[in-house]
Order: C-alpha cells, then structure tokens, then sequence
C-alpha cells in the first residue's frame, strides 16, 4: 500500500486575491519596496543570501517568489502549490484540477483567456489593461506570472 502525500495549494479564490493585489500596486514600484509590500500584505517574507534579499512564500516548498526587472519590476512569478516531488497519475490530478479551477475562476473574473500548449506545459493568459497575468500548468508545479504595465 502507498501512502499519498499531501501537498499544500492555494485555493483558486486566493489564487486572484493575490493577482488582485499585484494589479493594484502602484507602478512602477522597485524591487525592494514591492518585496515590502508583500510581506505586509500577503504575509511572504524576504530571506537574504549573499547579501541580497530574495522573496518567498513560506506557504509552499520550495518557497521562492521571483521578480524580473532592472530597476523596477516587470513581473512576479509565483508558485501556486507546492511543487511535487515526483509525477504520479495522483500529482497530475491534483495539479490538473488545481490550473483547471484556477483558469475557471479567472475565466469568471476577466472573461476567456487564450490557451497555448507547449513542450509539457499548458499557459492561461489575460490581458488585465495594461498589466498581463498567465497561469502556467507544468508536470510538478502551476504558477501564475503577473507581468507589470512596465514589462509591456
């Protein structure tokens, strides 16, 4: 008999609570008063290695939140699950439902967004005015990009 592992996710409502949030930011914002920001806001935290402060969500492992952007950020990308350790037809379920309930709550928020499949990996995006988000289901993880008015 296997045991299932248990693996933590957000639920499609905090999934676009917290695009919501990247989409009322002020920007452009810099890296490190938006890494502030969700760290006040969203309850992420900043590790520092090597001198730099890196944001994570300690919701998930691993934890890592990413930003691009010289000066200003131009997106955030963040996992919405924990990233699973091996493909299972269990892991693929869960993922698979979690991206299709993630999609249909955006789906209901901005209306259809434009599917692309692509090397393993199926993308969700919208257009949200001058900003852009994209839901990313991959083979161990789904994460959603949030690209800046800046990155456009």
């Amino acid at each position: 008999m296997t045991s299932e592992v248990n693996y933590a996710a957000m639920s499609p409502a905090e999934v676009w609570e917290t695009v919501d949030f990247w989409a009322g930011v002020p920007w452009p914002m810099s890296r490190a008063d938006a890494q502030q920001m969700a760290v006040d806001r969203l309850g992420w935290a900043i590790e520092v290695e090597e001198g730099l402060g890196y944001l994570v969500n300690p919701a998930f492992t691993p934890p890592g939140v990413s930003m691009s952007g010289i000066d200003t950020v131009s997106s955030v990308r963040f996992r919405i699950a924990d990233m699973v350790a091996e493909e299972t037809p269990a892991t693929r379920a869960f993922l698979g439902d979690l991206f299709t309930l993630t999609v249909r709550e955006g789906a209901a928020r901005l209306g259809r967004p434009s599917l692309r499949r692509d090397r393993g990996h199926t993308d969700a995006t919208w257009e949200m005015g001058s900003a852009q988000v994209t839901a990313t289901l991959a083979s161990r993880s789904v994460m959603v990009r949030f690209r800046t008015p800046e990155s456009r």
